[in-house]
């Protein structure tokens, strides 16, 4: 008797699944015109391209010093990293990750860098410039970026220090050219 309770249970759950998969969604996905719902695009990378699957963000050094406003980026085994130094006006100083943004459409990496003031109420800061050395990690599956846009801005120059698009190619990959011999 419970094997026929067990198996009519059975039948009911495949026969209302069946039923969903031939209407072509499920109860409750559809607008009420009857229209299937599709979810907007929003960006994210198809199956062939790059896509960022981490990142990290972390400041190495702050300490008086007037050797600022430059960063390198490299690439390597689908990660891309970018080291830089900001300025700041006083040892209470850090760097912030604003924005570490991978936009699909444009094939960028989109990093910027901001010196910030990271006094507590009463905490003492040294009177000097600052340099900041900070380490951004970003990384990819599925490829790289085509290119990469670093934006940093410090504090005693105003908006931007430093801010400029890198191709994704690092200069230390390089290809060889396989010649045919169809002639």
């Amino acid at each position: 008797m419970k094997r026929r309770a067990l198996l009519a249970a059975a039948a009911a759950a495949t026969t209302t699944g069946v039923a969903g998969c031939l209407r072509g969604n499920s109860i409750g996905d559809s607008n009420p015109d009857g229209t299937d719902t599709e979810e907007p695009s929003d960006g994210e990378s198809t199956a062939d391209s790059p896509r960022l699957v981490d990142q990290s963000f972390e400041v190495e050094r702050v300490e008086c010093g007037n050797d600022f406003g430059s960063h390198d980026v490299t690439t390597e085994d689908g990660v891309v990293t970018v080291e830089g130094v900001l300025d700041g006006n006083n040892s209470c100083y850090t760097a912030e990750l604003v924005r570490g943004e991978y936009v699909a459409e444009e094939d960028t990496l989109y990093v910027e860098v901001e010196s910030i003031d990271d006094a507590g109420e009463n905490e003492m800061c040294s009177t000097c410039i600052v340099e900041i050395e900070y380490v951004a990690t970003f990384e990819f599956e599925g490829g790289k970026p085509g290119s990469i846009r670093v934006d940093q801005s410090g504090q005693t120059s105003g908006s931007s220090s430093a801010s400029k698009s890198v191709s994704a190619s690092a200069p230390t990959e390089t290809a060889t050219p396989k010649s045919t011999d169809d002639d």
